[in-house]
This record gives structure tokens, sequence and C-alpha cells, in this order.
């Protein structure tokens, strides 16, 4: 079970991991490249930091009890 603090914790990543992903690496993809594929390689790219956070930080942050 979520503590109080750790559903209010989790959801703070999961908005922080969610921008990265679909907001600020495929924004700089498309101004990098200045096309679709920028897009698409920042949503990859933004997927891969994304998953490499939660398991090297993450997942640090939350207790299950």
């Amino acid at each position: 079970m979520l503590s109080q603090v750790d559903k209010s914790n989790l959801l703070k990543i999961m908005i922080f991991y969610s921008l990265l992903s679909y907001f600020i690496f495929p924004a700089v993809g498309y101004k990098l490249l200045k096309s679709k594929a920028g897009i698409t390689n920042g949503l990859v790219l933004g997927s891969i930091v994304s998953i490499a956070l939660w398991y090297k930080i993450g997942v640090k942050k939350i207790e299950l009890e």
C-alpha cells in the first residue's frame, strides 16, 4: 500500500517524466531537425531517458508498505 506522501511523490514523478517524454524532448528534437523525424526521435529519446531516470532515481523515492 502506498502512503499519502508516496502517492503525492509518485504523481509528481510521473508528471515530470511525461513532460520529458512528450513535450520537452520532442520540442528539442523539432528545434534541432526542423522535421517530424525530430519529433519522433525526441519522443523515443525522451522515453528512454524517463525509463532510465525511473530505475536510477524514481524507484528509490517510493516505498511500498
